[in-house]
């Protein structure tokens, strides 16, 4: 009975993943309010049936948020976890990734905050957890830099969601905008030189001298 259940679970969390990869193809198509009716008929299911994996439409969009989320910090977390090059190297590669996965994934961005702002008090909001994750990514990245260069590492935590806000609106901004005023790589440029401005400055008033061009020493660990 036990190897039966383990299949049964193996196979249901199989059809899962199967109606949530059906449901991030039916919001890119229909938008941020796709219907549940779309999304069954994207993932060429019965509504009845639906109901034997999700225990009811909330638990399917709330499903689907965190999975936008994690496909987000997914992408992200290479550019964190294993740093390369100078500063300005740095900042570039976690610039380019936020612009472009907002290029591509507006419209599930768009529903990841819906849901967000759909939740009941209390309940855990999608969208604010992966600020979160990656928040705490680049403060991470940043008091392990800081404290090398002989800093206060104290800093890097409002410095990191500072900086991830002001990426994060500006992306999302451009990308939804219908008529952009800058490039892609425009864009990148700009905020790579704005996040490096700040961090400058955050730097320098610690005592800490910084060429964003210099290549940085490798993290222990």
């Amino acid at each position: 009975m036990d190897g039966r259940a383990a299949r049964w679970a193996g196979q249901r969390q199989a059809r899962r993943d199967e109606v949530v990869a059906a449901a991030l193809l039916a919001i890119a198509e229909h938008g941020p309010q796709v219907s549940t009716e779309q999304i069954t008929e994207r993932a060429a299911i019965a509504r009845p049936t639906l109901y034997r994996h999700f225990a009811d439409a909330e638990d399917l969009y709330d499903t689907v948020a965190h999975r936008i989320g994690e496909m987000l910090v997914g992408e992200l977390a290479p550019t964190m976890d294993h740093p390369e090059g100078s500063a300005r190297e740095i900042i570039s590669r976690i610039v380019h990734t936020y612009v472009v996965w907002f290029a591509a994934n507006d419209r599930l961005y768009q529903y990841l905050v819906s849901r967000s702002l759909n939740t009941q008090t209390g309940e855990q909001q999608p969208a604010i957890t992966v600020r979160l994750l990656i928040g705490e990514k680049l403060r991470e990245l940043l008091a392990a830099y800081i404290a090398l260069l002989g800093g206060d590492p104290r800093i890097a935590d409002p410095l990191a969601f500072g900086l991830i806000g002001m990426v994060e609106t500006a992306a999302v901004r451009w990308a939804t905008s219908p008529d952009p005023l800058l490039g892609r790589d425009e864009l990148v440029t700009h905020l790579t030189g704005w996040a490096w401005g700040s961090l400058d400055v955050a730097l320098q008033a610690i005592g800490v001298k910084l060429d964003p061009d210099f290549p940085l020493p490798q993290l222990q660990g």
